[in-house]
């Protein structure tokens, strides 16, 4: 029997540099789509985060732009404050200075009134309002109810697997203060408070798990400006400590 032995075949050298070259080509395959799964995962994480934080934004610049509304010339009705919320305000001050229907206003919280149905009184439902941020995570909103409080809800952050914010862990303030003229101090006091003309708010918002790249969670930084118009245009309080702010309505 004769053999041809010019027959055309792959030596055992040509077939293992395929199968190295197979093998490489498959790995960067599985390398690129599981980046891509990866990239894709984050990206909804941030997109999660992101809509949660801007739609209570949204809420809150809508809500706050209200505060003062349909002002009184009747001080002591904004002055009646929810004992409930444990906010120590003090009778308007013999110099004018009124808080109007910003009855707290500093650094984490912000509480505010509005006659919503012109009825003089403060007992409808969402006609006191005050957000608070407990210096953590977590952003609570609380409001009276048939002229009865309301318990605080959280509307963004709280423990896992939620949207948490990190103001405190990034040294931000939730409620920044500004006058006509410049930024005022968040402390709270009268002064400061009657001449409240623009609020900033901010977040800080974390994605509830980790990001799938970097194996951390993506924090971001959302902010919104309010203008309290009706605060702004509301006449100041007079009583009969004060009586020349008084004015006929």
């Amino acid at each position: 029997m004769v053999y041809d032995m010019n027959k055309k075949g792959f030596t055992l050298v040509e077939v293992l540099i395929a199968v190295v070259v197979g093998a490489t080509i498959m790995a960067a395959v599985y390398g690129l789509m599981t980046m891509a799964q990866r990239t894709s995962s984050s990206t909804d994480r941030r997109v999660i985060t992101q809509q949660d934080t801007r739609a209570v934004l949204d809420l809150m610049a809508m809500e706050i732009r209200m505060a003062s509304f349909n002002m009184q010339y009747n001080g002591s009705l904004w002055l009646n404050i929810p004992a409930c919320w444990g906010i120590a305000v003090p009778t308007i001050p013999a110099n004018g200075a009124s808080r109007k229907g910003i009855l707290q206003a500093d650094a984490n919280r912000l509480a505010f009134a509005m006659d919503l149905d012109s009825d003089n009184q403060f007992t409808s439902n969402n006609e006191y309002i005050r957000y608070s941020y407990d210096g953590a995570t977590t952003l609570s909103r609380a409001t009276m109810t048939g002229g009865a409080c309301g318990a605080a809800q959280n509307i963004l952050g709280g423990t896992a697997p939620f949207t948490n914010i990190r103001n405190a862990a990034e040294g931000v303030p939730m409620f920044r203060y500004f006058s006509a003229t410049g930024e005022l101090g968040a402390g709270g006091t009268a002064v400061n408070i009657y001449n409240i003309r623009r609020i900033l708010i901010t977040i800080v918002s974390e994605t509830e798990s980790n990001d799938s790249n970097t194996g951390r969670p993506r924090r971001m930084v959302h902010s919104t400006n309010v203008i309290v118009r009706n605060h702004v245009l509301s006449p100041p309080h007079c009583n009969e400590t004060n009586k020349s702010l008084c004015v006929s309505p």
